[in-house]
């Protein structure tokens, strides 16, 4: 058994499973039926119904009789049939919702510091478009499921009607079947191509689109496009040659079915006198069968094929849970003295450390900014403090507590980050504020806005039900910023941290979120990061790193 068929049966639950197989077990069963009807409505018809020997008794009803309960066994058979077709499809949703469910749970529940070196456009290409394709695989599961049910039935209505000719087509149909397991195989690893040339695409994709202004400036535009229609060309040529393959497939059973009946045909007239009724009833039942015989070696191409995205997305859970939190500890540590660093050392790699042998204290209530050049690890140090990442040498301290294990998930929810591009989601200004804080009063969001000098969304139309477009685009890199302020103060931190926050805005932005962070001071223990400005010279302390390591404190 494939690992992905492994998935699929642990995601789609016993009880789905025994509904599909139970309504196509009843559904083939009353196709059988019909079928072999038709032995003694085509006898009652002709008379030779005296002429047909059969290992069990026909019934000797009238051709009303016939009639009426071939046209009950239809209508029940329509009946179960959308129940089947209802039963398949609450499976597919089941298992597709369910492993985006464990992919998403199992990324947010990550240690940021696997998080952050992911490619998250790959992440993104996973959890729509391969997690779409294991929505395919569950369906080629049910058509399986069906054809292998009612293959089933027909060969045991065969069996009943003429042993020697259904052996011959069965044992035609398994060959047909086993000859065309290299297309199978060969889907199998179209498949593997496919996925990679999603990630490819959705990378390419998110770095044109996050590039939009650079490509515009350098009149980009022509070679963006050509490279986008490459990398879709490139998918395209992987989805035809699965096509072909399938198209291949497909002509190979029609072919062969035709050959296969017209031998059968001509070998129960010629050899076997076979009696016409049951000749008919036999015709119909391998008519009938060709097709499940395709859909058979179809849906099984098709597993193949779609397979990839199970072992996908498996893969990305597996990793993402092998580094998953510890789960917030009991105890929420609180700033109220001071926050410690004790000799904190952080490595990015063995060779290459963020942060090195970082020691000093916060008191709390006091605004800090700290500063260094382009890599010197300011980030990584606000990270650590912020409790997105634990040291792999040292400790950090709240008040007397260490933030190990899940105490530093603990530590977070006392924390507010507010990063040097504002992150605004598309909805109303007050979506925004409420996202941070979802039971969060009118006058909560209203002193939130005033603490944050962001009193200006009073005047924007509709206020604080104002629609912002994505990215919160409508507004000025200033507002933004004292919206982000706003969200960050409703969840009253002790801990606030400030990354670079007015080094894109406008001058008197600045100057009023700097006028804003100095009227916390004493509320919260502020930590402004940057390089220089209004902000950083209105610390009340300065803490400088260079390379990692501590300069001073």
């Amino acid at each position: 058994m494939t690992q992905a068929f492994r998935s699929f049966l642990d995601l789609a639950g016993a009880h789905r499973l025994a509904a599909l197989v139970l309504l196509s077990a009843i559904g083939a069963i009353t196709e059988g039926f019909g079928l072999v009807l038709l032995v003694p409505m085509v006898g009652t018809l002709t008379g030779g119904l005296a002429l047909v020997d059969l290992p069990f008794p026909l019934p000797h009803w009238s051709l009303a009789t016939l009639l009426a309960l071939f046209m009950a066994l239809v209508v029940l058979r329509s009946l179960v049939d959308m129940a089947r077709a209802l039963s398949a499809q609450r499976l597919e949703v089941a298992v597709v919702d369910e492993l985006r469910r464990r992919a998403v749970a199992a990324l947010l529940g990550a240690e940021w510091r696997t998080l952050s070196t992911m490619q998250q456009s790959a992440n993104r290409a996973l959890l729509v478009t391969s997690v779409d394709r294991v929505g395919e695989a569950v369906q080629h599961v049910s058509t399986l499921t069906r054809a292998l049910v009612s293959l089933l039935a027909l060969g045991l209505a065969a069996l009943a009607l003429s042993p020697a000719l259904a052996m011959g087509c069965m044992l035609a149909g398994l060959f047909a079947l086993a000859a065309l397991g290299g297309l199978r195989r060969k889907a199998r690893m179209l498949g593997d191509a496919l996925s990679r040339r999603y990630e490819a695409i959705y990378a390419r994709l998110e770095a044109t689109l996050s590039a939009l202004r650079l490509v515009k400036s350098f009149s980009r535009e022509r070679a963006e496009a050509q490279s986008l229609a490459d990398e879709f060309n490139s998918m395209r040529k992987a989805e035809r040659r699965y096509l072909v393959g399938t198209s291949l497939a497909r002509a190979a059973l029609q072919s062969g079915a035709a050959l296969a009946l017209a031998l059968a045909v001509w070998m129960s007239v010629v050899l076997w006198q076979v009696p016409a009724p049951v000749l008919l009833a036999m015709t119909a039942i391998a008519v009938r069968a060709v097709p499940l015989v395709e859909a058979l070696q179809s849906a099984g191409q098709g597993w193949a094929h779609a397979a990839p995205a199970f072992d996908d997305a498996q893969r990305l859970i597996a990793r993402a849970e092998a580094v998953a939190e510890v789960p917030p500890a009991g105890v929420q540590p609180r700033l109220r003295r001071a926050l410690v660093l004790d000799r904190v050392t952080y490595r990015h790699t063995v060779e290459r450390a963020g942060v090195s042998d970082v020691s000093f204290e916060l008191e709390a209530g006091t605004i800090a900014a700290l500063v260094g050049p382009s890599g010197s690890g300011k980030s990584t140090l606000a990270d650590l403090l912020g409790g997105l990442l634990s040291p792999d040498e040292g400790q950090i301290i709240v008040d007397g507590l260490s933030l190990a294990g899940g105490h530093r998930n603990a530590w977070r929810q006392r924390v507010a980050y507010v990063q040097q591009e504002a992150m605004l989601f598309g909805g109303s200004v007050r979506q925004n504020l409420l996202w941070a804080q979802p039971d969060a009063s009118e006058a909560q969001l209203h002193h939130a806005l005033t603490s944050a000098a962001a009193q200006f969304v009073e005047e924007l139309p509709g206020g604080l039900d104002c629609q912002l477009n994505e990215g919160g685009r409508s507004l000025s890199g200033g507002e933004r910023q004292r919206i982000a302020l706003a969200r960050a103060l409703l969840r009253d931190p002790d801990l606030l941290i400030l990354d670079e926050a007015t080094s894109a805005v406008d001058p008197e932005s600045e100057l009023a979120i700097t006028s804003a962070v100095r009227r916390l001071a004493g509320s919260c223990t502020i930590l402004v990061i940057g390089h220089r400005g209004a902000l950083v010279d209105s610390a009340d302390r300065r803490i400088s790193l260079d390379s990692g390591r501590l300069v001073q404190a």
